[in-house]
């Protein structure tokens, strides 16, 4: 299991590269911005909407916590040490970074359509470039990923459990997603195609019939 201070190394380095994209992010955005007229939209629940935003931001300032406190967000509960403990953390720590990097690609290649709200607004395009070209959701599936690798990084207990949380609701939040893309409002039979070819969370191996 790794030291607590090479831990926290980890974990400012996390920080740094969240910060990083964060800024990065806002220098490319050329997006007008301003009020969008909404041609359809699905609620999915105000209280799953406040859990998914919330518990994607815990997951990801999570680090945070291991630099302010490590005997509540390191190895809390304190689980005994096992053979391989170090490599899965390092895997961990490159499987968090990699969801970030994701992230910034699905959030890049969406533009103004990216939002927490599932609807369709006005001059909606069907993305299929970037990570949209092999995955519907490229943005859930570097959302878990990160989460998953932080759980690994820290080995926490409670993150995991926040991680399968969030898993749940991007697989809820998918579908409902996936209805409103493929109705008569959406594209209709135009995602349906889109869908035959691509994978929700992970690139489909064979096109679906």
């Amino acid at each position: 299991m790794l030291d607590v201070g090479v831990a926290q190394i980890l974990a400012a380095l996390n920080l740094t590269a969240l910060g990083a994209g964060f800024v990065l992010g806002h220098a490319l955005d050329r997006a007008p911005r301003g009020r969008v007229a909404i041609v359809a939209r699905t609620d999915p629940g105000r209280g799953t909407e406040i859990l998914w935003i919330v518990g994607a931001l815990v997951a990801a300032f999570w680090p945070a916590g291991v630099l302010l406190d490590p005997r509540y967000a390191y190895d809390w509960p304190a689980a005994p040490g096992f053979p391989g403990s170090s490599a899965l953390q390092v895997a961990g720590f490159a499987a968090a970074l990699g969801g970030g990097l994701l992230f910034f690609g699905a959030a890049r290649t969406l533009g103004r359509q990216m939002t927490p709200k599932i609807r369709i607004q006005e001059g909606h395009r069907l993305i299929q470039e970037g990570p949209y070209r092999f995955v519907r959701h490229p943005a859930y599936t570097a959302i878990v990923t990160g989460a998953a690798g932080l759980t690994a990084l820290f080995l926490s207990l409670p993150l995991a459990l926040l991680t399968a949380v969030l898993l749940g609701l991007a697989v809820y939040r998918a579908r409902l997603e996936e209805q409103l893309l493929a109705s008569e409002k959406g594209f209709g039979p135009v995602y349906l195609e889109y869908v035959s070819r691509t994978g929700r969370f992970l690139p489909r191996l064979r096109p679906k019939r």
